[in-house]
């Protein structure tokens, strides 16, 4: 009888450190998931972000107009702020340009947002790129590269939010694949500079997806890589 009850205790004891290892291996699932850039946010979250970087793309190109109209040029243009790269300069030279100044543009500076980007990238302000259908199509040199808004390495749930909000695809269609190197680096401080034609297409064969879309998202190609997605949005067509 007592070999009966050893026997028992030990298939219990089995079973409880069995189902022990189950729930920590779920454990492990859901923190590595949890903790992986741009993932597992939930559609009505990622409406709320959609929503927020457009907002941010609204409030940004509306501050370029205010600075302009200050008496500003185009290549006077800021976008320094404590919180951002030093390379943009330092908010106080002159404030009536600077896009982040409530002398400005008045925008309240917005970091990345790791919730809808698997880098961790913040944005990026430049105007050496440009768009077909915004302003001139005669690409090719600096009096047509546009100011752009870049949030580099967003989540492809993102991205193809993004781009059927803006009817560019649908959300059966992967996102356009840019053709090119596209330079969602270079701050932008004063210098217009022509260097890539932002050609999107796929797989590479121009499909024209983005031609007139003042905001949209793209796949890189070769740089940025393919398989990353970036945010894009015009602040001045030129």
């Amino acid at each position: 009888m007592k070999t009966q009850h050893t026997n028992t205790q030990s298939g219990n004891m089995l079973i409880y450190i069995l189902g022990a290892i189950f729930l920590l291996g779920i454990l492990v699932v859901m923190v590595k998931g949890s903790s992986t850039p741009g993932s597992n946010i939930d559609r009505e979250t990622l409406e709320i972000k959609v929503a927020e970087v457009q907002q941010y793309g609204n409030e940004l190109e509306r501050a370029i107009s205010y600075v302009l109209r200050n008496g500003y040029s185009e290549s006077d243009i800021r976008f320094a702020h404590p919180n951002h790269s030093s390379i943009y300069g330092d908010i106080t030279d002159d404030p009536g340009r600077q896009v982040f100044a409530r002398e400005g543009g008045g925008v309240t500076f917005r970091d990345n947002d790791s919730d809808i980007q698997t880098q961790n990238e913040d944005w990026v302000f430049n105007a050496n790129n440009m768009i077909n259908g915004n302003g001139s199509s005669a690409g090719g040199d600096a009096t047509t590269t546009e100011m752009i808004a870049f949030l580099p390495y967003v989540s492809l749930e993102f991205c193809n939010l993004i781009n059927q909000k803006n009817d560019i695809t649908d959300s059966g269609t992967a996102p356009p694949m840019d053709c090119g190197n596209t330079d969602i680096i270079t701050p932008f401080t004063g210098n217009f500079t022509y260097i890539n034609q932002l050609l999107d297409g796929t797989g590479c064969g121009e499909s024209k997806l983005l031609e007139g879309k003042r905001e949209g998202c793209f796949e890189g190609q070769a740089n940025p890589p393919a398989a990353t997605y970036h945010y894009y949005r015009i602040l001045l067509a030129r």
